[in-house]
């Protein structure tokens, strides 16, 4: 571990200047006092003809820069531009020094957030074309130019869509349980062998809270555009626990206007003919199945119970009923795969001809099962870069097209997930989550409501708990809070 000390003349940057240190070097230490093995000394410099950086890296490793920016000045930009762009040039200067002091340039340059698509609707939104926005992205943000490509890819193919949508509202639903915990997840999933006494009250909770929300929503005229059922593993449930919650979706919901209705089945164990009957039959026109890997020894060892013989078996019972789309999705650097294991679940993939596929990059997190710091040997970070080079093309071959993205913190080798799509074939919900322009209503466990302001642009969250019991039992405290904002925010 290194130890850095940072200093910059523009009050409020520590956090700034440590986020950037940490995406180059992600176990990075800030003590207050003493000796540090780095020191990063910015002076940012505002002056008629726009603003000037100058920084010097000293310690075990040494480096100075220079660099101005003039174009802040153009009237495109306002004043809440102005102060972005100071921070914006606080981590490029960051940045700047520690690749003259030897580090690895970052594939993603100084964009460190989840959502790095944001930044690029922003610009194109002030007047700057596709072509302008790219060259900043590599320019400003210091994007190396296969990601700034990339990014211009999608942002360009999701633009449409915001038009489409509007202003409508879309709802999510999150089913917190799973037949096993991934050692690699960290998000809402409780195994059913030590939680299956809290589906009946997270049910009947959830009941109340589509009840509830249904009614608001019936009385501000709302329509929904998008519907998706996530988790966990919504498919986890029983036939006739998944009947009683489609049947109350179709009753109490909006959903004459929908654009798309998902269902993140997930796990192929955890699926059968009953049950995606039942989806197929109220409406479901998305469906995601997902391997996550077609080696064997590598889904016993992250924690998976199906079978490759299953995933076959689950996306034929999907084809025989026609749902419109299904989407899969796969893992890149899951511990002890190389290049080869990556080829052959993507090849089963494609042979597929599923509408969409989506490529995650592992991304080691604290709250997982897995103690990465043990199995880090085994993740074949230098090589993810190049082989999602490969994949990218043999993706575009085979017809498909990235159309979103997001980021993780520690993504192996700083990579991204990017999600693509045969023409037509968009997943729309992805679009506004990942872009949000939209309300989007986060029912059920660990739920996360983003309230869309029009005229401010900005967005507000509001989260449900992640655990089933503490959502069930603050249930009516929970949905009296999101009635309030939700008719603040219709009226």
């Amino acid at each position: 571990m290194s130890s850095y000390q940072l200093q910059c003349n523009l009050a409020g940057n520590q956090r700034n200047m440590e986020n950037m240190v940490r995406a180059v070097d992600p176990d990075a230490l800030f003590p207050a006092e003493g000796e540090t093995d780095f020191k990063i000394d910015l002076t940012l410099i505002p002056d008629e003809a726009g603003l000037t950086c100058r920084g010097k890296l000293s310690g075990r490793q040494q480096a100075e820069v220079t660099f101005n920016d003039r174009e802040i000045t153009d009237p495109r930009y306002g004043t809440t531009a102005y102060e972005q762009r100071k921070k914006e040039m606080v981590r490029q200067g960051v940045l700047t020094l520690l690749v003259q002091g030897g580090n690895p340039q970052l594939p993603w340059g100084i964009l460190t957030g989840v959502r790095p698509s944001k930044i690029y609707h922003y610009l194109r939104d002030l007047g700057f074309t596709a072509a302008e926005v790219r060259s900043k992205l590599e320019t400003q943000f210091l994007l190396i130019p296969e990601k700034a490509q990339l990014l211009t890819e999608v942002g360009e193919r999701q633009r449409p869509f915001f038009q489409r949508v509007g202003t409508t509202i879309s709802i999510y639903i999150g089913i917190p349980f799973c037949p096993t915990k991934c050692n690699y997840c960290s998000f809402a999933s409780y195994p059913l062998i030590t939680h299956a006494h809290l589906v009946e009250p997270f049910l009947a909770a959830l009941a109340y809270e589509i009840d509830e929300i249904s009614e608001v929503l019936a009385q501000t005229g709302s329509s929904l555009a998008t519907l998706y059922i996530g988790g966990g593993t919504p498919s986890i449930l029983s036939a006739s626990q998944l009947r009683s919650l489609l049947e109350r979706i179709q009753q109490k919901l909006p959903l004459d206007r929908l654009l798309e209705y998902t269902v993140e089945a997930g796990r192929p164990d955890t699926l059968d003919r009953e049950k995606l009957i039942l989806m197929r039959a109220y409406g479901v026109s998305r469906i995601s199945v997902n391997p996550q890997t077609v080696n064997p020894r590598t889904l016993q060892r992250i924690g998976r119970e199906h079978s490759i013989a299953q995933f076959e078996a689950t996306v034929r019972m999907v084809r025989d009923l026609k749902f419109p789309c299904l989407n899969m999705d796969m893992i890149v650097g899951l511990p002890g795969e190389t290049e080869e294991d990556w080829d052959q679940t993507l090849q089963q993939l494609l042979a597929v001809q599923g509408e969409n596929i989506t490529l995650h990059t592992l991304a080691p997190k604290r709250a997982a099962t897995w103690d990465f710091t043990r199995v880090k040997q085994e993740i074949a970070e230098e090589r993810v870069a190049s082989w999602l080079r490969v994949a990218r093309a043999q993706l575009s071959a085979n017809n498909y097209y990235p159309y979103y993205l997001y980021r993780q913190r520690r993504s192996v080798a700083g990579q991204e997930n990017c999600g693509y799509t045969l023409p037509g074939w968009e997943g729309i919900y992805n679009i506004i989550m990942m872009e949000e322009r939209s309300t989007v209503l986060g029912l059920g466990g660990g739920g996360m409501s983003k309230w869309f302001d029009p005229v401010q642009q900005w967005v507000s969250r509001t989260p449900n708990p992640k655990c089933p019991a503490t959502y069930s039992g603050r249930i009516k405290e929970l949905v009296a809070k999101k009635v309030s904002k939700l008719l603040t925010a219709v009226n």
